[in-house]
């Protein structure tokens, strides 16, 4: 799944929580990556803002998937930058 943050208030936690409980069906013990993908484009400062920001939104979808009861240790978090991505976004893959 990959939650583009491309406007205020970007409404995922339905789409999440589909896709989260369609997996946990097939394979309970299922585990995930989040990963922060921030763009790589601009200088240094915007760069450094891009992934903070893209942080602060992985932080914020790792909320939504605690809240969904899915302990924290099924997730492993990662960040990157990347030359494709033109807004913040957050991808979940399944481990």
């Amino acid at each position: 799944m990959i939650i583009r943050f491309d406007r205020e208030n970007v409404a995922y936690e339905q789409a999440l929580y589909n896709i989260v409980s369609r997996v946990l069906e097939r394979s309970p013990n299922a585990t995930f990556e989040l990963v922060a993908v921030a763009p790589a484009s601009g200088g240094a400062a915007r760069q450094a803002l891009n992934s903070n920001r893209t942080r602060r939104s992985a932080e914020n979808v790792l909320r939504s998937l605690q809240s969904m009861g899915l302990p924290t240790q099924r997730v492993e978090m990662s960040a990157q930058a990347s030359a494709q991505a033109t807004v913040n976004e957050v991808h979940l893959y399944l481990n």
